[in-house]
């Protein structure tokens, strides 16, 4: 084989290593996709579940009355809990808890109020068979934690 020829064998054989080993989202995948719900006094709520398989790194935006809050994941007894940081826009830190369809959002003072009774602020349901958020003008919909 040509020094040429090698080199450029492999650099083809390298290829797939490099585009698999990338970060850089496939084409085809898009953004996580919101996920709604109905709350019990009328509100609603929409969620976005990033890395929802990976317990460190899993966060959730929630919004609820206007406001946008970035959580963390957070232990818990039963189902998924989100946290958002101590301190958080000024109040109490709050918790996204998710037990199946049913989620919560609460007033979640420590790190271990989990255990204890939490002053909820809001129960909810998730919305199934909701138009899509293309259909409402927003991002394309994908992956979002079907997890939980």
């Amino acid at each position: 084989m040509k020094p040429a020829t090698a080199s450029v064998a492999v650099a083809l054989l390298a290829t797939p290593s490099l585009l698999f080993g990338s970060s850089t989202p496939t084409p085809g995948k898009a953004a996580p996709a919101i996920v709604p719900y109905q709350c019990a006094d009328g509100r609603s709520a929409s969620v976005v579940y990033e890395s929802g398989s990976d317990y460190l790194h899993a966060r959730a935006l929630v919004t609820f009355d206007g406001r946008t809050l970035e959580m963390r994941s957070a232990p818990t007894l039963y189902g998924v809990r989100y946290r958002s940081p101590a301190g958080a826009e000024g109040g109490s830190p709050l918790a996204w808890s998710l037990r199946g369809e049913e989620a919560r959002l609460t007033e979640s003072p420590d790190e271990e109020s989990y255990a204890r009774e939490e002053r909820e602020i809001a129960r909810c349901l998730r919305v199934r068979g909701a138009p899509s958020a293309e259909a409402a003008g927003e991002a394309p919909a994908g992956e979002h934690g079907e997890d939980h």
